[in-house]
């Protein structure tokens, strides 16, 4: 009888905790496995992050316990990637970028700060940013990095992030994440920044700033990184173009053509863009 008792109000508990775990917040509980920093303990059950409180949510499969924990007490989490996620990322690809974005801010409500949120905020941003709401990225974005500072080491979300503080304006504010950036980050990211250096002096109309800090910098001193120079190649090419020194500008796009003949950018400049 006690026995019976006993897993009656086990059963009870695990009720009442799941009840609870579903009510705080919006998101939804997603299946994971968290190891803790220090002990090594793994978890596995339904996890979420709790943004206004900044913890993470764990309720251990078959436990009454729910446990709260900070990033700094997770050592790693395991999530299972959304098949969402890839096929919003196609439709961003393709330039479906409408139709992406109901998944996309959806896994970003999910999962955040669970693994996937950066991929899916970068794909998100674009999104907004293509849809001409720049401002709706550039909240998004920050949202993350409030949560996740790491998500700034990442280059292609901060490359969109950084578009959307352009596109925006926020010109002190990109300032101040490019030298972060350049002074202090990777090198890959370093170039992502330098270019937008760039993009900064183009867009307050100074060609010259936009080439010499810019475009050229990057086309020169980071060489090996070659994600980046097709960007910078384009970039450097319409600026010669717009100061009337044709030939360099024919120069950049020859090099461009040649080295990344399949990239964007080349593309852009089969097509007359």
């Amino acid at each position: 009888m006690k026995t019976a008792k006993a897993k009656t109000m086990r059963a009870l508990y695990v009720i009442l905790a799941a009840t609870l775990f579903m009510g705080a917040g919006d998101a939804v509980a997603v299946r994971a496995v968290i190891i803790k920093a220090g002990t090594g303990q793994q978890l596995v059950g339904d996890v979420k992050w709790q943004a206004t409180t900044k913890l993470y949510l764990v309720q251990p499969e078959g436990s009454p316990v729910q446990f709260k924990l900070s990033p700094s007490e997770v050592a790693e989490i395991r999530v299972a990637r959304p098949p969402e996620l890839d096929t919003s990322i196609k439709l961003v690809q393709a330039g479906r970028y409408a139709e992406a974005l109901p998944a996309l801010e959806t896994i970003m409500k999910d999962y955040a700060m669970l693994e996937h949120d950066v991929t899916a905020a970068q794909y998100l941003a674009q999104s907004y940013l293509k849809t001409k709401n720049p401002t709706k990225a550039v909240m998004m974005c920050d949202r993350v990095v409030e949560s996740n500072a790491g998500a700034l080491q990442d280059e292609n979300f901060a490359g969109i992030y950084w578009q959307g503080l352009l596109e925006t304006e926020q010109y002190s504010k990109l300032e101040k994440a490019l030298s972060s950036a350049i002074e202090e980050g990777p090198r890959g990211l370093a170039a992502v920044a330098q270019i937008r250096r760039g993009d900064i002096a183009k867009q307050k109309g100074n060609l010259d700033d936009a080439l010499i800090d810019g475009y050229l910098r990057t086309i020169i001193f980071f060489q090996s990184i070659k994600a980046v120079q097709p960007e910078a190649l384009y970039k450097a090419a319409k600026c010669f173009e717009e100061k009337g020194q044709h030939p360099y500008a024919e120069k950049m796009r020859k090099q461009l053509l040649s080295a990344y003949p399949t990239s964007e950018y080349a593309q852009k400049v089969k097509s007359g863009a």
